[in-house]
């Protein structure tokens, strides 16, 4: 890897790398070839260009917001790829592809806003967005990669005390993905809220953290087939709504 870090100010900085990228299969992988003739799989490789900024400004009154966010484009040879094996269910198959590209942006915001000498508004967005496709291959064309949805975006907006109180609404925003390589089938994308409240002191802590509080139906992981089809038994349903309590002691 090569790099470079460009200080604008003390807060402020500019980066960029170019990265070799290298990955052996693993024995699992190995094990599951979709060749089936005992041919090795190929070990990963590829080329990405990262750049990107991070930096904090300072708000007065302890404030601040601050940022950390990249682009990437990265051109892959010989991805390996799995995917449910039609002979039997919930085992995998793999190949290597090609050609493939990973491009994308991966963002975090966040801040701390006094409205008060001992309280503050604590908002934070986390923003990915995906671009992962083959590249000119015979079989897939350029179709893009299943599993991995275009965005997603999770946020917080919580009120926090000094006393160690803290409560506040959260949300996710996921778009829609296909489930095969094919790209015949889509699933839904879908909007998740929430919400946080605790209280943290120096020798424990009470959180809950609620979920789904509107009782969203969608789908939250899947396996990867080549083509959906009506026979196909690949999806887990999300979480329904559901609260997690807990209490928590430090020594």
């Amino acid at each position: 890897r090569i790099g470079a870090i460009y200080q604008l100010n003390d807060s402020v900085e500019l980066f960029g790398n170019i990265s070799k990228l290298y990955e052996a299969p693993t024995n699992f992988e190995l094990e599951d070839d979709a060749q089936a003739n005992n041919a090795t799989l190929d070990a990963m490789q590829g080329q990405v260009l990262e750049l990107g900024s991070r930096g904090q400004y300072e708000l007065g009154q302890g404030g601040f917001w601050r940022w950390d966010v990249s682009v990437y484009y990265a051109l892959i040879q010989d991805e390996i790829l799995s995917r449910d094996d039609p002979a039997a269910s919930g085992t995998s198959l793999t190949t290597n592809i090609d050609d493939s590209v990973h491009a994308g942006l991966e963002a975090l915001l966040n801040a701390s806003i006094a409205i008060s000498g001992s309280a503050r508004i604590e908002p934070l967005l986390s923003l990915t967005i995906n671009e992962f496709s083959f590249d000119n291959d015979a079989t897939y064309g350029d179709n893009s990669f299943p599993a991995a949805p275009s965005y997603a975006i999770h946020g917080e907006l919580l009120y926090r005390h000094d006393n160690g109180f803290y409560a506040g609404p959260t949300f996710d925003v996921v778009d829609e993905r296909y489930a095969d390589f094919s790209n015949s089938y889509t699933i839904d994308g879908y909007n998740l809220l929430g919400f946080r409240l605790g209280l943290n002191r120096d020798a424990w802590q009470v959180y809950l953290d609620i979920r789904n509080i509107t009782d969203e139906d969608y789908v939250s992981t899947h396996s990867v087939v080549n083509t959906v089809s009506s026979a196909s038994q690949i999806f887990n349903a999300g979480e329904p709504p559901s609260a997690y309590a807990g209490l928590v002691f430090r020594f």
